[in-house]
């Protein structure tokens, strides 16, 4: 079994080097605009794109459209094409990670049972998927983020349209007094460039309404939307209604985290009051069988 092993592992490597060679002069530089931290491993990347464009896994059907949306929210509707032949060829990158790692186990184990063996195809499929579960992840933590600040920045765009600025002003203030490397602020920055750049005030609304793709900022949208086109006091009293429904929904997530944090200690409290026990009782116990 170590034989058919071992084979299976040079063919993999063998296959891999083959597609990277031929792929790195045509997305060598593809990856190049890649975090270095994110994707340390990036000029593996270009064999995995070739596999990727040749057998066109980045395309339609109900999986990719899900996809997208998390994309388009991580990174904007811009960059959606370019982040989806990244996942994908990120998915294939670990396939052959997958394949490897559980062919290496089954040399090193050394048995001759040969179920083993499915280990090796179970790796590839296991670390396929695992991609996206990290994206995911990092989805719900900035989803999370997002709706986290939201009912903050509300709250500071009243007091200052209040005081006279209008909604553009009173962003770019905010804006200039925040942290931007939060995904609200981040987001909010990227409009005021649009704006500056060109882009008409409405549309790059839209466009932060599109890439956030939750329900209070495309509340939040409509409201400025509809301000634009009528005018009127209205939009002040609408967002006031708006703040406090936020500070409502951030109080019931902060609310349901501390309780599912609360039954997460369940467990290891309890046993480290059965540990207590234990050590209490137990030199009772053991005084008591030495006197009879």
């Amino acid at each position: 079994m170590v034989i058919i092993c071992g084979g299976i592992l040079m063919i993999t490597i063998l296959v891999y080097c083959i597609f990277q060679n031929l792929a790195y002069k045509k997305y060598g530089d593809f990856f190049d605009p890649l975090d270095d931290k994110t994707y340390s491993y990036k000029k593996f990347l270009p064999c995995c794109l070739y596999i990727v464009e040749m057998l066109r896994l980045s395309g339609a059907g109900r999986y990719q459209t899900k996809l997208n949306q998390k994309l388009v929210m991580l990174h904007g509707n811009r960059n959606l094409s370019y982040y989806s032949k990244v996942h994908w060829s990120v998915k294939i990158f670990y396939s052959f990670l997958g394949v490897i790692l559980g062919s290496l186990l089954c040399i090193f184990e050394g048995s001759n049972n040969y179920l083993m063996l499915l280990l090796i195809p179970l790796s590839g499929i296991g670390m396929f998927f695992l991609v996206d579960n990290d994206l995911d992840n990092q989805y719900k933590k900035r989803r999370f983020q997002l709706e986290r600040d939201f009912p903050n920045f509300v709250s500071k765009l009243i007091l200052l349209v209040n005081a006279g600025l209008n909604v553009r002003q009173a962003i770019e203030r905010i804006v200039a007094d925040s942290d931007k490397s939060a995904p609200l602020y981040k987001e909010l920055h990227q409009v005021i460039s649009d704006i500056k750049a060109g882009a008409l005030e409405y549309e790059a609304y839209m466009d932060f309404s599109e890439r956030c793709k939750i329900k209070q900022i495309t509340n939040f949208v409509s409201i400025i939307q509809q301000n634009m086109k009528l005018g009127g006091n209205q939009m002040l009293f609408e967002l006031k209604r708006m703040g406090t429904e936020c500070w409502e929904m951030r109080k019931n997530v902060a609310k349901q985290l501390g309780e599912r944090a609360s039954s997460k200690l369940m467990l290891p409290l309890s046993i480290m009051f059965l540990a207590i026990v234990l050590i209490c009782v137990a030199p009772v116990i053991l005084e008591f069988r030495s006197n009879f």
